[in-house]
């Protein structure tokens, strides 16, 4: 069965069917009218197995337009997640921002009830009025996280039952995020519980939309599962989008047999860079917790780092005069300038300006851009020239200032050297700002896959159907090593379980464990492989990161991780391109035009992106049709 990958962004939505590519205006109001609209157009009329990216619960955690909720709890912590950890991000900050607790004092509600930390039972639980009083209350959703629910679900399990008679959304926390740390876990389930009653409508309209297709949503983790699983755990969707870039961008380094990369993915709204390293396997950075809003999701994703400098990003100054990128967005409408409705000069009209896009060019294949009114928009003396050329430059300076910042977040700030390292840049913009960057932070190379902005798109037709499971286990290595089959029984039993899922749901094609481990004592954990070699590999992983180890220490598993998947096939490395002698380009020139290699500075211009190739540097078309852009000798 044919596999369309569909990708919902700020500016476009990004289809992906076979050879076929196309991007249309997205429709914020309602996501599902644009995916309608780009099936029509693509004559999908028979049924398809669908994976969607979706932005709408990132969306809602950003902009804070989310249910409101109520959060109950063992009476005594009902200020959990405004206490939090007291971690002060902003160090020398005269005034420091708190992180949004998503639940108002009034909205948090004490049950009586205690288990001890081997889940033993010291009180039992006593539901008392608490149904009447959250109808009474007004909320929305409620998030649920006992103490040390992690060893023992049983109370939550008998409160949701209580509070059945709401008739509102319960979300439990060991079904959320079943491991031990009360912040983490009620952060989690908190933001859980907000967001169901905003997915939960969109994916309902999704389903009916596209009621003859099998639909899958795209998870962080960067694996799919069914909407009615999503529906009740959609905190899990939070990095849904910028997931499929990175799958797309792991098996293109590795089909090029390029070991270290970092994928660049520039879209209308955001910038969202991933470190790719040691890739012959071609499996992607899981990590297990995600911060928005200041908030610590406990949920597996895709190691990928956003900023918010995109195609669509709008230019302005700050109090003191200085010119800004983003983070706030001109969307989908009005759009950048040049789009036609627009006042506000963005990243996409500086382009236009400086001549990287013409009127020419049909964006997306339809959208023809209006250079004077970027022109307009970039004259405002107030950006600091009266020159719209000047300011255009300016901004491009600024936004990939932005940019370089957070790809030397996933490299030089962890130790890493981006100098050996590949840039694969795509998205709507991504070519236009890729050899800029690579200069920049004198990276290697670049590549630029065929049709980059529906890249993220071509990842989602590539995901794997992937769960996660989670049990805190808090024992010494050895004797986690010791029990392992029985450890991961109740994980195993997990899946396909729960009242939403089906026995043809059940995964069993492959799985992976890893632990969490640490030395005894300290606060957080390194993650390995849950194997007979996992104290050698801790070690090992410990000295890398810390730069010492303490073999005599003794080692600790704080929690086992089980992944169950079905991975999709892959298809084998391409062939090695021979050098060819690069030849003088034309100052334009349509990428189907380009054979062997052509020396800049040259745009190369497609249907769904476009890249400038500085003086300097050449264009090699490989094998598989990507574009490697290199610097001259």
């Amino acid at each position: 069965m044919l596999t369309v990958g569909i990708d919902t962004g700020g500016t476009f939505t990004d289809f992906v069917a076979g050879d076929s590519v196309l991007k249309v205006r997205s429709t914020p109001d309602d996501p599902t009218r644009a995916i309608c609209e780009g099936l029509a157009r693509l004559g999908i009329d028979e049924a398809r197995r669908i994976v969607h990216g979706t932005t709408v619960a990132t969306n809602a955690l950003l902009t804070g337009d989310t249910a409101r909720t109520a959060f109950v709890t063992t009476a005594g912590l009902e200020d959990l997640l405004e206490v939090g950890r007291q971690d002060r991000a902003e160090l020398y900050a005269i005034s420091p921002r708190a992180h949004d607790p998503l639940v108002a004092p009034a909205d948090r509600f004490g049950v009586r009830e205690r288990l001890r930390p081997d889940g033993s039972v010291e009180t039992p639980l006593h539901v008392d009025d608490l149904a009447a009083r959250l109808i009474a209350s007004g909320v929305q959703a409620v998030a649920v996280c006992l103490l040390h629910a992690y060893r023992n679900p049983a109370h939550e399990r008998e409160l949701a039952e209580a509070l059945s008679e709401t008739g509102l959304p319960v979300s439990l926390s060991h079904e959320v995020a079943n491991e031990f740390r009360e912040f983490e876990r009620a952060a989690t389930t908190t933001a859980n519980a907000a967001l169901m009653p905003v997915m939960a409508p969109y994916l309902t309209r999704l389903a009916d939309a596209l009621a003859q297709h099998d639909v899958e949503i795209l998870q962080s983790n960067g694996g799919t599962a069914p909407p009615a699983e999503i529906a009740r755990l959609p905190v899990r969707t939070v990095l849904s989008g910028p997931a499929g870039g990175v799958i797309a961008a792991t098996d293109l380094a590795r089909r090029h047999e390029i070991t270290d990369a970092v994928s660049f993915d520039m879209g209308g709204t955001s910038t969202d860079v991933a470190l790719l390293r040691n890739n012959a396997q071609g499996d992607p950075e899981v990590m297990p917790e995600f911060r928005i809003g200041g908030l610590p999701l406990r949920v597996p994703v895709l190691d990928v780092h956003t900023v918010g400098a995109g195609g669509g990003s709008l230019v302005h100054t700050d109090a003191l005069g200085a010119l800004r990128v983003g983070p706030q967005s001109a969307g989908a409408d009005p759009g950048p300038a040049c789009y036609g409705k627009g006042d506000r000069a963005t990243v996409t009209d500086a382009h236009a300006v400086l001549g990287h896009l013409t009127a020419a060019d049909a964006l997306a294949g339809t959208l023809s851009l209006d250079v004077d009114r970027a022109r307009r928009a970039l004259a405002d003396p107030s950006l600091g020239s009266a020159s719209p050329e000047q300011n255009a430059a300016d901004v491009l300076l600024v936004a990939n200032a932005v940019m370089e910042a957070a790809i030397r977040k996933v490299t030089v700030m962890r130790g890493v050297d981006p100098r050996p390292c590949t840039l694969i840049a795509f998205g709507g913009a991504g070519g236009l700002h890729a050899c800029a960057l690579a200069d920049a932070i004198a990276m290697r190379d670049v590549l630029i896959p065929v049709a980059p902005g529906t890249f993220s798109a071509r990842g989602m037709v590539d995901a794997e159907r992937r769960r996660d499971f989670v049990r805190t286990v808090l024992l010494p290595a050895a004797d986690c090593v010791a029990r392992l089959p029985e450890l991961l029984e109740p994980l195993r039993g997990e899946n396909g379980a729960g009242e939403t899922a089906n026995p043809a749901q059940r995964l069993s094609a492959v799985e992976r464990v890893w632990a969490d481990v640490r030395y005894v004592g300290q606060s957080h954990e390194l993650r390995v492989a849950a194997d007979a070699d996992l104290v050698r590999s801790f070690h090992d992983a410990h000295l890398a990161a810390y730069g010492y180890h303490d073999e005599a220490r003794p080692v600790e598993v704080v929690n086992l991780r089980l992944t169950i998947s079905e991975p999709v096939p892959r298809e084998a490395p391409w062939p090695k391109t021979p050098p060819s002698e690069p030849r003088s380009a034309p100052a334009r020139m349509q990428r189907s035009e380009l054979e062997g290699s052509v020396s800049g500075p040259t745009v190369i211009v497609e249907e769904t992106a476009t890249t400038v190739v500085p003086d300097g540097w050449r264009a090699t078309c490989l094998a598989g049709g990507a574009l490697l852009l290199e610097r001259n000798e």
